[in-house]
């Protein structure tokens, strides 16, 4: 109860230069980040905060649900974070989680056969879970692989995320590399990957160890370099599955060269831009590149994020085949404000593009 009442004390606010401010219990006013000042002024506060991420994480509590508990003081990542340094520091024990049954290892879901997607439950079949924070819908994936590969195929993520690709490409016997800048994903991935095979050798699953994803920490616009270190080239790529940032909707690290740290629409397009230039060289021709986007609201304004990419792409020599309304269920932004009387529509929908080389 102590905990809950100190939360409500606790807002969070945006200046008009869009920089976070975050008003503590005792009244004090920190910059962006609630954390130095709880770590300083109140030490015990803090640690039992710290336990009760892990308590709630035990309990099989979302990273979003935790997250909104705390009223997004803190993000999904340094929840995720500070839970692994406690257990790490040996103050409290982690239980692995309990998978679902075999039966929801592969299903076989019906592929999509028009321009409108909608999946009302995100697919939580093998090990795919929300909990990294802003990954796609299995089902994405899923779709693209099985319509425009053939097993053993190679397939790139350049934005790895959450793993959701390569875990797709791997139950589909389908060769994977991931990608991403932040550390966090790459960790994340790779415990989804050996979860993946413990359980596969437990229960009877055939993995093909032709197919084990291969996953690497790298900026995507350095693509192609790294990728000579394993021996993929210009032109070895089947299907690109990507899903990047929405400008710094949601910010993995503080890194210069992290697409979600840019707020700035030109500078971000331009460095996408650059990507998609790489993406092209990889992949073979007549490869298809899905690139999953949407459009941002600064203010009361909509940017039109998702067609500024397209062109970008386009300018790069990509042609485009389809143009996807993907239906977005359960953003937590929207369930924020949909109660509240606002003189603009809340965003439910985002593009999935098509191209081809």
């Amino acid at each position: 109860m102590e905990i809950v009442n100190d939360l409500n004390k606790i807002t969070v606010n945006y200046d008009e230069d869009d920089v976070r401010w975050v008003s503590c219990f005792c009244g004090n006013v920190c910059k962006k980040s609630l954390i130095p000042h709880m770590k300083k002024e109140h030490p015990e506060k803090w640690e039992s905060w710290r336990l009760d991420f892990v308590r709630l994480r035990e309990k099989g509590w979302s990273y979003k649900r935790i997250m909104w508990k705390y009223r997004a003081i803190f993000s999904w990542s340094i929840i995720d974070r500070e839970i692994r340094k406690v257990v790490q520091e040996g103050k409290a024990v982690l239980s692995p989680k309990k998978r679902r049954n075999s039966a929801q290892w592969n299903p076989n879901i019906p592929l999509e056969k028009t321009s409108i997607w909608d999946f009302t439950k995100r697919g939580d079949w093998a090990v795919h879970s929300s909990d990294y924070r802003g990954n796609w819908a299995p089902q994405i994936p899923r779709n693209l692989i099985l319509k425009y590969t053939t097993e053993k195929d190679l397939v790139f993520d350049p934005f790895v995320g959450g793993g959701t690709s390569i875990i797709e490409a791997y139950l589909l016997n389908r060769k994977s590399i991931g990608m991403d800048i932040n550390a966090q994903s790459i960790q994340f991935s790779k415990d989804k990957i050996r979860e993946m095979n413990i359980y596969s050798q437990k229960n009877g699953h055939s993995l093909s160890s032709e197919c084990q994803p291969i996953i690497i920490q790298g900026d995507a616009h350095d693509s192609i370099l790294e990728l000579e270190n394993f021996d993929i080239y210009e032109g070895d790529v089947d299907l690109i599955c990507g899903h990047p940032p929405y400008l710094n909707s949601i910010i993995y690290t503080n890194q210069k060269q992290d697409l979600s740290t840019l707020k700035d629409v030109k500078e971000f397009c331009e460095k996408l831009g650059k990507i998609s230039e790489k993406l092209f060289q990889l992949l073979k021709n007549d490869g298809i590149c899905g690139i999953l986007i949407g459009d941002v609201r600064q203010g009361s304004n909509i940017i039109p994020l998702g067609f500024d990419v397209m062109n970008e792409f386009l300018d790069r020599g990509f042609t485009l085949m389809d143009t996807i309304i993907k239906i977005q269920h359960n953003d937590t932004s929207t369930e924020f404000y949909k109660n509240k009387e606002l003189p603009f529509c809340l965003l439910k929908h985002e593009y999935l593009f098509l191209f081809k080389k």
